[in-house]
């Protein structure tokens, strides 16, 4: 997996702090991004192809796909997913990044710096899911059917006056 790719489709920490430096380089992954979508269905349909693997695969060290003979025995290998749960693509992933993103910055009383650093995450989110839906219908479509809906309606209630 490319560092592109690891950035965008890695969860925010929801349970813990924020380390700065994850945040900056998701931010950055999020406007690189959405800048190669930007103005082009094509480049758009291809990246709604793209599917990651499982967050298991890029966030436990001995569940990777580097073996090193070296090292010994290849570790032994187990998925978390199960057959029947089909894999998600980019898109999706996304929408429940940003979906986590929102929950976690609501929650989020600790100190102004993580509030910020939150609100870094929800508007890089947005950035790229606003060029990623611009004049492309099935990117909408496809948004909509993950759930999408409820983010955006969850992300204006939060922003709304009361």
């Amino acid at each position: 997996m490319t560092p592109l790719l690891h950035a965008l489709a890695s969860p925010p920490a929801a349970t813990s702090t924020l380390d700065p430096a994850n945040v900056s380089s998701t931010h950055l992954a999020v406007l690189l991004f959405s800048h190669l979508l930007r103005s082009s269905p094509r480049v758009k349909a291809q990246a709604r192809l793209i599917t990651p693997p499982p967050p298991s695969a890029y966030t436990n060290p001995n569940s990777g796909s580097f073996f090193v003979p070296a090292d010994g025995a290849p570790p032994a290998s187990h998925t978390d997913v199960s057959d029947d749960d089909e894999p998600q693509n980019l898109l999706q992933i996304l929408s429940e990044n940003l979906s986590l993103s929102l929950l976690s910055r609501s929650r989020a009383t600790d100190s102004d710096r993580e509030s910020r650093e939150w609100d870094r995450l929800v508007v890089g989110y947005l950035c790229l899911l606003s060029q990623w839906l611009w004049e492309d219908p099935p990117s909408v479509r496809e948004f909509l059917d993950a759930g999408g809906f409820g983010v955006v309606r969850q992300s204006f209630l939060r922003a709304a006056p009361s």
